[in-house]
């Protein structure tokens, strides 16, 4: 079955109701002579509850968790706040390129309710007052354009798979790892007031490989995801009596998000691992940027994995407000700007684009610090280049 369509008429009058964001005026940052023409963003979706009712086996957790507005893993009322500020943003940012009226741009979307609700309002506060089609695929289907690895995929080989995850671990293997990340360790037992063989520094961390991805078990699998969910937690908004128990501060959820950014390097950024699961995004993404046909702007929400693995891919680092460096926050983006001169040649400029944990919480409209222009040597101001040359540039080597 193929993709679907949804609308999003921008009626959405309680998000409307926001304060304005500042764009960046990204525009100004031509050299003479260059001019933009077209936009691919790449996105994570918005905030969201774990996908789960127990993001950690129940004898780990001290007391029931948070209460959330949504059912698992669905985009939250107050994430749906927070995406819309980053609609408006970028809107300010690329109003040259958008125009006045109801311009044609291309959503596509992941099947779940949390990719495809933040797509639709996203471009709801985008392009104010029209109606946008999002893409997707039904809720059943497995999208490979998103979830790469999934189905049975046999891009990789679980030998392949291992070798390229074991190669960035530090040497001694997940056990110097563990050692490395013992203050980390240290710190969640205290806000988990956990008692012996239930605290994580107790389960050493071990990687396998099956259906094309890395598998991880133990301290450095339940550390990514128990700091994403304090993360998610702190940014839906909630008294901080509810975060992490009343036990974890804004600054103790940054220093442990380093945890989430390393699951990452382990599982997405390796080189072989990167490769093979960004090619098909990445082809999208091209096609967005040199086609004729194409509009100017294209949008893709997907997941902090996708992003992750296009990173890995093509070099690309950055570091959000509030975040562990490369950890792609909620609503963070991979924004793609092709700009081009009287001669046809063109220029690529990478940027990312992301809220602060602050900006999320307080839904305090973002500034120009919230975008990192990325270095990108290729299609660049010294490597100006053709349609065939933008497609290379996105092709993962």
């Amino acid at each position: 079955m193929g993709r679907v369509l949804t609308s999003s008429m921008v009626a959405l009058a309680a998000l409307m109701a926001l304060p304005v964001a500042t764009g960046s005026a990204l525009a100004a940052e031509s050299a003479p002579g260059w001019t933009l023409d077209r936009v691919v963003v790449v996105m994570r979706h918005g905030v969201r509850p774990p996908t789960k009712a127990d993001p950690l086996p129940q004898a780990m957790a001290p007391a029931p968790w948070p209460t959330w507005d949504v059912n698992w893993g669905e985009l939250s009322h107050h994430g749906e706040k927070a995406v819309a500020l980053l609609g408006t943003f970028d809107r300010a940012s690329y109003a040259p390129l958008l125009g006045t009226g109801c311009p044609t741009i291309h959503a596509v979307a992941d099947t779940d309710q949390r990719t495809v609700r933040t797509a639709e309002v996203y471009v709801a506060t985008l392009l104010p007052g029209c109606t946008v089609s999002v893409e997707h695929k039904g809720q059943s289907e497995s999208d490979p354009l998103f979830q790469p690895f999934e189905s049975g995929s046999t891009l990789l080989s679980p030998e392949q798979t291992l070798a390229a995850a074991k190669g960035v671990l530090p040497r001694g293997g997940a056990l110097a790892l563990d050692r490395d990340l013992a203050p980390q360790w240290a710190m969640i037992d205290r806000i988990l007031q956990c008692h012996a063989a239930a605290c994580i520094a107790a389960k050493p961390t071990a990687l396998s490989a099956g259906e094309g991805k890395v598998k991880l078990a133990g301290a450095l699998g339940l550390g990514g995801s128990f700091s994403e969910t304090l993360a998610l937690e702190y940014a839906d908004g909630k008294p901080m009596s509810e975060v992490g128990w009343g036990r974890a501060s804004r600054a103790q959820i940054t220093s442990l998000l380093m945890l989430h950014a390393q699951e990452f390097a382990v599982t997405a950024r390796p080189a072989a691992i990167a490769r093979a699961g960004s090619a098909r995004l990445l082809g999208d993404v091209a096609t967005a940027l040199a086609s004729p046909q194409a509009p100017a702007f294209s949008l893709f929400v997907g997941h902090d994995g996708n992003l992750a693995l296009i990173g890995g891919a093509l070099g690309l680092h950055w570091h959000a407000a509030q975040f562990a460096p490369d950890d792609p926050p909620p609503g963070g983006a991979l924004i793609f700007e092709r700009w081009h001169n009287a001669a046809g040649r063109y220029r690529l400029t990478v940027r990312f684009r992301a809220q602060s944990l602050d900006e999320m919480r307080n839904l305090t409209p973002s500034g120009p610090k919230s975008v990192q222009t990325l270095p990108f040597a290729a299609c660049s101001e010294t490597n100006d280049c053709d349609a065939e040359g933008l497609r290379k540039a996105l092709s993962p080597q």
